[in-house]
Formats: C-alpha cells, structure tokens, sequence
C-alpha cells in the first residue's frame, strides 16, 4: 500500500440548502455518489489511501456502498459529529472543514490530497494536486477554479476568492458569501454585511473549491488555530472553523506555509441546490459514455 500520499474526503455536512445527505447520494448512471469518482482519479495516479470524515450515522453507507467498490483503496472512517470538543447544547452542525480535517491528523502520516465529497473536481485538477505534494516538499497547494464556472443556477453560493501574488503563490484566501450570477451576466454578492473589493468578483478570478494538497506540518496550525477559535466560540450554535481561513490566513501563508495556486480550466460541479442535480447528472453520464469512469 502507498501512504506516501493520502486522499481525506469531507463528508460530514449537514447539506442544509440541498434537503438531505448529498454527499452520499447516488447518482446515476452508475448509482454513484460524486466522491466515487475523484476516488477513480486517486486510484489513477497511485493513492490508494483514503480518510473519509462523516458522521456516525452515515457509517453504514461508506461501509455497505463504498469500501467493496474500491478494494484496492486503505480506508478510515472518522466520526466528526464525535471527535474533538462537545456541541453545544441544541446546536446540531459540526464544527467545519478545518475541524474536519485536524481529526485525521492520527490517520495521516505524510502529505495528502483534501476533497469535499459533493463536489467533481476533474481529473486534471486531481492529477495536478498529487503530483504537487508527491514533490513539493513542505509547500502546499490550492486548486483554482474560474469563479464563473462555479456559480449554481439553483441560488447564491459561498466561494473562497483567491488572490496570488507574481509567482502564483497564495496571499490570501477572502471567503465571501452569497454569490449570485444575474440575468445581465454581472456577478455580486447578496451579503451587505461585508466590505470587499467587488474587483474580486471579476468572473475569471480564480476560487478555492476546497482542493487543497497538504503536508502533515499543517496539523500544527490546525490545532493552535482551533483552540483560538473555541476560546471564542465555544457556545457559539453557527460558528464553524473553515479550513480555508484556517491555513491561508495571513498570519500563515509567507511565515510558516508557501501554498501555490494551481489554476485548472478543468469540469467542476457540485449539488449545492437540487437544481444542480440535473447538470450532474448530465455530465457524469457523457464522461461515463466516454469510457472515463466505470
């Protein structure tokens, strides 16, 4: 088995705007969730290692769905709804992706790959990012979509815009919310509780969708940065530690983490709202078509 490089899947959300478990939702024509897919793409370039983050009650499906499909691959199963500190009373949500990720730091031993289960990120863009941390060393990477190929006709969406200095390396990752696209084309946010420079919004700014090639060392921020964050929040019933804040803050990137900006003009989608179903749907068929999944 390879465990030079690691695939850590989130799929522990909640899927309030989608109306159910979309990380576990099968697809068709395969019957498949969209995660089965990139787990086709790490099998293809050697990562036969997989950490699943989700929740106790959707241990059943990854065992009964998943694990025989892919016998090649290692995998653990984390329960993050029962990892690290209590929720507060009457609050249901986990803590967030970077939460999610600091509970597989005993699962993970070198550098490693993070998806989101709901979301196709392509082959190319997984490709790139494995190839990146099997030689980068202590250097981290980001996968940047065009904003305008993310956006959902199904409602506004929250998107990581990334800003990168000459040489392509990350200075910041600003998180803004409710990103709508309108019948003119021009694209805003509907969140009049930030300022930010609508120049971020330019349609072929690149965006953080969660892709991310790490080395083991950034479980070290992870958990100083988590212990800030519940100090402060540790009643809170919305709060979540957002991996992307997490590891592209300032106070990280350029002092103790140099994270490159891959940028792909590569297929992504995900299933936000039950509107996008229809768009999945469509294109996992035609790549099944083509011959690139079975």
């Amino acid at each position: 088995m390879d465990t030079s490089v690691s695939l850590l899947i989130l799929a522990a959300g909640l899927g309030s705007r989608f109306g159910s478990d979309k990380q576990i939702l099968q697809i068709p024509p395969l019957g498949l969730p969209i995660f089965a897919f990139s787990l086709q793409d790490v099998l293809k370039n050697g990562v036969t290692h997989a950490v699943i983050v989700t929740r106790f009650e959707l241990a059943d499906f990854f065992e009964t769905n998943i694990f025989p499909r892919f016998p090649a691959v290692h995998f653990d199963i984390i329960f993050q709804d029962l990892a690290g500190p209590e929720l507060p009373r009457n609050r249901i949500k986990p803590w967030g992706t970077g939460h999610a990720v600091l509970c597989a730091r005993e699962y993970i031993r070198g550098n490693f790959v993070v998806i989101n289960a709901d979301d196709f990120y392509g082959a190319d863009a997984i490709k790139a990012a494995i190839n990146f941390v099997k030689k980068s060393g202590a250097e981290c990477c980001c996968i940047g979509y065009p904003l305008v190929r993310t956006l959902s006709a199904g409602g506004p969406v929250s998107r990581g815009i990334i800003e990168v200095d000459s040489e392509n390396y990350v200075t910041a990752i600003t998180e803004i919310t409710q990103i709508q696209r309108l019948a003119d084309g021009s694209i805003i946010s509907l969140d009049s509780s930030k300022n930010f420079d609508p120049a971020l919004l330019w349609p072929r700014r690149f965006v953080s969708l969660n892709l991310f090639g790490l080395g083991g060392d950034i479980f070290i921020i992870l958990n100083q940065k988590f212990h800030l964050f519940l100090q402060k929040n540790q009643n809170s019933l919305t709060a979540e530690f957002y991996l992307p804040e997490a590891i592209a803050g300032p106070d990280v990137l350029g002092v103790g983490v140099a994270m490159k900006m891959l940028p792909t003009r590569g297929y992504w989608f995900g299933v936000t709202y039950r509107e996008d179903l229809f768009l999945a749907e469509k294109r996992l068929r035609e790549f099944v078509r083509r011959g690139l999944y079975a």
